[in-house]
């Protein structure tokens, strides 16, 4: 082998087994999938605040899509509440975020359920959209990592959603 080639040779594996032993640990991957980190997002809450999903790291968080006119949806919002008035002393985090519907459609609706998890105005379905929600409701499990755990399309069941609770808080 020429001394050309020997030098290339050497310094394509060292750069390999530099790569292979270490180094910095690769980003986290996000995504709006199971087993990515969340894609962050700030909505305004019906109290004018604004809310970041990033803010609630350390947390479990249910992120809750969801719409006034959407039957499954008002059935599945007591069973949601109860939980959150359950187990939030845990660690448990709601964020309703609202789809396409103004403030004016969403608090009196917020109010006469008796929702006291923040509720998120995602007017333009931006969040929505991002997330590839394919209809509502539509709910996604983040635990204390960021990392999603469950998405579940449709109405959630009590049952469904204390097995999904399980899964993060301790």
């Amino acid at each position: 082998m020429s001394s050309w080639k020997y030098v290339v040779a050497s310094l394509l594996f060292l750069a390999l087994s530099l790569t292979a032993c270490g180094g910095e640990d690769p980003p986290e991957a996000t995504g709006i999938n199971v087993g990515s980190v969340a894609v962050d997002f700030t909505l305004e809450a019906l109290d004018g605040t604004e809310v970041s999903l990033s803010q609630y790291r350390g947390d479990a968080v249910l992120i809750n899509f969801w719409a006034t006119w959407c039957p499954p949806c008002r059935a599945e919002i007591p069973d949601i509440e109860d939980a959150y008035r359950a187990r939030r002393d845990e660690g448990l985090v709601v964020l309703g975020v609202s789809v396409e519907q103004s403030r004016a459609a969403v608090a009196p609706f917020v109010e006469l359920a008796g929702m006291t998890y923040p509720v998120l105005l995602d007017e333009l379905s931006q969040v929505y959209n991002t997330y590839r929600a394919p209809g509502l409701p539509m709910s996604l499990l983040i635990d204390e990592s960021g990392v999603i755990q469950a998405r579940h399309i449709g109405q959630l069941s009590r049952a469904q959603l204390d097995e999904y609770l399980n899964q993060v808080l301790k």
